[in-house]
C-alpha cells in the first residue's frame, strides 16, 4: 500500500514538473514573440479574432464574358456595374448586371477636354460621380444620371489638382485625399473642393530594423480608402499591416496580422537612379484592393510568398474589419481575384481574375 502511495506521489511530482515546463516555455515563447514585434504601436489582429468564417463559390456571368477587355478596377452601383479596361477605345465600360447587357462606354484616351491617360473612381454621393485621371493629377465631376446612359458625357466640373499625386484619390466628406506616397514624409495630401492644399497627412510606419527612404517608397506601398466621411484605412501591400485615420489625420489604430510579416527591399544604384528591389526569399503579399462597405471596409488578403510553389497574384480571402479596425468576418474565396467590389443591396461581389484570361466572378453572400 506506501509502496503504491509512494508511487502515485512520484508520478504527480513528474506531472507537475513538466507542466510547469511547459507553462514555462509558453510564457518564454510569448515574451519572445512580444520582443519580436515588428511594429511597437500596433494592435496584432490573428485568425481568431475574427467572428466568422464564410465559404463562398464563384459563378459567372455569361453574358459578360465577350464584353469586358482586361478589366483593372471595379466600382457597383445599384444594378450598374462599372469597369475600368486597359483595352478598350473608352477606358469605361457600364453594364446592367440584371441584364447583362453593357449600357454606356465614356472617355477616351488623350489628352484633351474630357480624355483622361489613367482613370480611377473616386466616390460619388446620390446626384454625381466623379473620376480622376492618375497622370495629370485631375479630378472631373460627373451627373449620376448622365454617367448611367448611353451618349456624349460631358463633365460638370474639372478640378486641377494643386500638387501632383502618386496614386488614387477619395472623396473625405466636402475633401478630397490624394496618394503622394512617392516622397517620404508624408502619405496623402488633403485637397478642398477646388484642388488646393490644405494639410498633408498620414505617416510611414517605424519598424524594428533600418530603411532608407528610398526603400520605403516600396516596402510601406499600399491601397486605401474612405467611409468618404471621416476614415480612412490605409492597407499596405507588402506587411499585412492597417492603419487607420481619422478626417484630421490622427492614427485611431495600427492593426498588425494576421501572419506578423514585413517584406524586405534592398537599395541599389543603377548609375542613373536611385531604386531598390525586393529581397528573395523575404518578401510576401499582403494587402491589396480595401472598399468602403458601409460601416466596414472589405480588404483582399494574400500572405503569399513568389518563393513558394504554385505562387500567383489571386488573393482568395476578404477580410472584414469595423472603421475602428475591429475584425469582423473573413470571407474564403474559391477562386482568386485581382480587384473586387460589392453590391450591398444585392449582396454580391464581383471580382476579377486573369486565369487564364480575364473575365468577371460574382460570389454571392
Amino acid at each position: 500500500m506506501y509502496l503504491c502511495l509512494f508511487s502515485i506521489m512520484k508520478r504527480y511530482n513528474v506531472m507537475k514538473k513538466f507542466f510547469l515546463c511547459l507553462l514555462s516555455l509558453g510564457l518564454l515563447l510569448m515574451s519572445c514573440k512580444q520582443n519580436e514585434k515588428i511594429y511597437s504601436d500596433a494592435t496584432l489582429v490573428d485568425y481568431d479574432d475574427f467572428k466568422e468564417i464564410i465559404e463562398l463559390k464563384a459563378e459567372t456571368i455569361a453574358g459578360f464574358d465577350s464584353l469586358f477587355l482586361a478589366p483593372t478596377h471595379l466600382c457597383a452601383y445599384d444594378s450598374m456595374l462599372i469597369t475600368i479596361n486597359k483595352r478598350s477605345d473608352k477606358r469605361i465600360l457600364v453594364f446592367n448586371v440584371n441584364t447583362e447587357k453593357k449600357v454606356a462606354e465614356h472617355i477616351s484616351v488623350g489628352q484633351g477636354p474630357g480624355e483622361m491617360l489613367l482613370p480611377r473612381i473616386v466616390g460619388n454621393d446620390d446626384s454625381k460621380i466623379l473620376i480622376s485621371d492618375l497622370i495629370k493629377s485631375t479630378v472631373l465631376e460627373y451627373s449620376m444620371e448622365d454617367f448611367f446612359k448611353s451618349g456624349e458625357l460631358q463633365y460638370t466640373k474639372f478640378i486641377s489638382l494643386q500638387k501632383p499625386i502618386s496614386g488614387e484619390v477619395r472623396l473625405l466628406k466636402d475633401r478630397l485625399i490624394g496618394d503622394v506616397s512617392r516622397n517620404t514624409s508624408f502619405l496623402f495630401y488633403e485637397f478642398n473642393s477646388e484642388g488646393e492644399v490644405v494639410d498633408s497627412i498620414g505617416r510611414y510606419p517605424e519598424a524594428n530594423w533600418e530603411i532608407t527612404d528610398v526603400e520605403k517608397k516600396n516596402v510601406y506601398s499600399f491601397s486605401f480608402t474612405t467611409n468618404q466621411q471621416d476614415r480612412i484605412a490605409v492597407c499596405y501591400n507588402w506587411t499585412d499591416l492597417i492603419d487607420i485615420y481619422d478626417r484630421e489625420g490622427n492614427l485611431l489604430n495600427r492593426i498588425h496580422g494576421p501572419r506578423y510579416f514585413a517584406s524586405h527591399f534592398e537599395e541599389f544604384n543603377d548609375g542613373k537612379v536611385n531604386s531598390s528591389s525586393r529581397v528573395k526569399g523575404e518578401t510576401r503579399d499582403a494587402y491589396f484592393s480595401p472598399v468602403h462597405v458601409g460601416d466596414e471596409f472589405w480588404v483582399l488578403f494574400s500572405g503569399k510568398s513568389e518563393d513558394e510553389d504554385g505562387y500567383n497574384i489571386l488573393a482568395e480571402q476578404i477580410f472584414v474589419f469595423g472603421w475602428d479596425g475591429t475584425p469582423r468576418k473573413i470571407f474564403k474565396l474559391d477562386k482568386g481575384v485581382l480587384a473586387f467590389t460589392v453590391n450591398e443591396k444585392m449582396r454580391k461581389i464581383y471580382g476579377i481574375s486573369n486565369s487564364p484570361d480575364y473575365h468577371i466572378l460574382t460570389f454571392s453572400y
